[in-house]
């Protein structure tokens, strides 16, 4: 037993003198500053690299989560858009045909409130014509209600707390007027464009200003922020032109708007045509107007909130083998938002950048790493002789190694918590810092909103990890160099 505490003591006092070793390279001491200096000077490059390199990363990375941030609140993280097959499916056409639906098509959420069952009542209603499609059957032979369906997978996602919401929306298009003042001209002058209509909801609302009161009885509309660069005001009046489908040919119809109010659009390629109004407003216009968008995005749908704590791509693997799972994927597209078509070139984008920002900071941290060679490579130069006493007092080249790479982890780790600490202040600063930079001063009005003011913790991993990792890597070559040192060589150099 006295054997092996004695033997515990002998290994604590030298791990206690080769800490003492490395500490002496790093507070400076009588005789011995420029061993210090150098140090300070590989610790300060350190320290600057890590910083640099995490708010580079930060900003980067916070930037892509808060435009994927805007762009999910406003579309939803997954979409759920009925295919064609669903429009032309005797679940949606029965409607035309039916006196309880008005013989008009309902929209998404009518369809939900109503019984299909009942909808068609062949007592009242007229014979459906012979080409008519059959209705989708179960294992049973009873007709499957689809939105029914869709609803109860919805309801068991909810349970297993994969999702938030699932909330149906509108999406259709329209010629919009407006008529603005102009100060240049003191007149009248017309806004023509073609634009999108999104409905809005209590899952989008957050992300549109409170809406100015009313002077008017007409539907309530927000514009993107750039129509005010254009003379755009609160409660100005406009139109939306659509065409109704008929028999006889098309027929104009015009619906008067007031606006409300002015919305961040962000980058988004259809941010600056994209106007919201009311559900009900925007589902009538869909069913009565004539435009059709080659992009099932930009079609009416459901709109699927998921929990923070879900990835998005579970969740939408989990829709998917539920829909083909109650057999009625044939009638619904399952689309997350990093396949949105108008958003795949800029998530690409993003990625690539990513990757390109991850090699840079992994190259400087490499630079800095050969400077943490460089000194240490002086430093063992300049100890020679202590390192001729060590090794004749019985020091081993264990020893050797655990020193001089035990100092380049400490500088390393020492310097990663120091650029921690300033990247820290930094991002805290950041808003007030680009404030007074010019150059940012032209992406003002895209990232003003979304411009981090804290830390990654993926850049804060890869930095805290990689460069104390890098540095005791560095630190093995001079380390290894002391330790093929021969005592009886340097003896004879004192």
């Amino acid at each position: 037993m006295s054997c092996t505490k004695r033997r515990s003591s002998f290994f604590k006092k030298i791990a206690l003198f080769e800490l003492k070793t490395i500490f002496r390279y790093i507070v400076p001491r009588k005789g011995e500053v420029s061993s210090s200096l150098m140090s300070f000077i590989s610790l300060l490059i350190i320290t600057l690299v890590t910083w640099l390199s995490l708010v580079f990363l930060s900003v980067a990375d916070g930037i892509e989560k808060g435009w994927i941030q805007k762009l999910t609140s406003i579309h939803g993280p997954i979409k759920i858009i009925p295919t064609q097959s669903y429009y032309e499916s005797h679940y949606n056409r029965i409607d035309l045909y039916s006196l309880s639906s008005g013989y008009h098509q309902k929209s998404l959420k009518e369809k939900k409130e109503s019984s299909y069952l009942t909808t068609f009542d062949p007592s009242v209603d007229e014979e459906l014509p012979l080409d008519f499609p059959l209705p989708h059957l179960d294992i049973s032979g009873r007709p499957i209600d689809l939105l029914s369906t869709l609803h109860s997978i919805f309801h068991k996602a909810r349970e297993k707390n994969l999702i938030i919401t699932a909330q149906e929306y509108e999406i259709t298009g329209a010629m919009m007027r407006l008529k603005v003042f102009s100060e240049k001209t003191m007149g009248f002058h017309l806004i023509s464009q073609a634009s999108y209509i999104m409905s809005f909801d209590d899952k989008n609302a957050p992300l549109l200003p409170e809406a100015a009161p009313q002077k008017t009885g007409f539907t309530p509309v927000f514009l993107p922020k750039s129509f005010m660069e254009n003379g755009a005001k609160l409660n100005d009046i406009g139109q939306f032109t659509i065409y109704n489908g008929l028999s006889t040919g098309s027929m104009e119809e015009n619906n008067p708007f007031e606006v409300v109010g002015f919305y961040e659009a962000g980058t988004l390629q259809i941010g600056p045509k994209c106007i919201f109004a009311p559900y009900d407003f925007v589902a009538r216009i869909s069913s009565e107007g004539q435009l059709e968008s080659t992009d099932p995005i930009l079609k009416g749908g459901f709109r699927i909130q998921t929990t923070p704590s879900n990835d998005v791509s579970s969740v939408y693997e989990f829709i998917k083998k539920e829909l083909e799972r109650e057999k009625i994927d044939l009638y619904f597209d399952v689309i997350p938002y990093y396949e949105y078509g108008f958003v795949k070139d800029i998530l690409v984008s993003f990625q690539s950048d990513r990757v390109l920002y991850s090699f840079v900071a992994l190259l400087v941290l490499i630079v800095a790493a050969s400077n943490i060679v460089s000194v240490l490579l002086l430093i063992v130069y300049q100890s020679r002789k202590e390192i001729a006493l060590f090794t004749a007092l019985g020091a081993s080249k264990q020893a050797l190694v655990r020193i001089y790479s035990g100092l380049g982890l400490f500088l390393g780790s020492l310097g990663s918590f120091l650029g921690l600490g300033l990247g820290f202040i930094t991002m805290k600063n950041l808003p007030l810092i680009l404030q007074n930079i010019y150059l940012f001063k032209g992406y003002e009005n895209l990232f003003s909103q979304s411009i981090p003011t804290h830390l990654s913790p993926g850049a804060m991993a890869v930095v805290l990890i990689g460069t104390p990792l890098i540095a005791l890597v560095a630190g093995f070559i001079p380390a290894l160099k002391a330790s093929h040192y021969k005592p009886s060589e340097l003896l004879r150099l004192m």
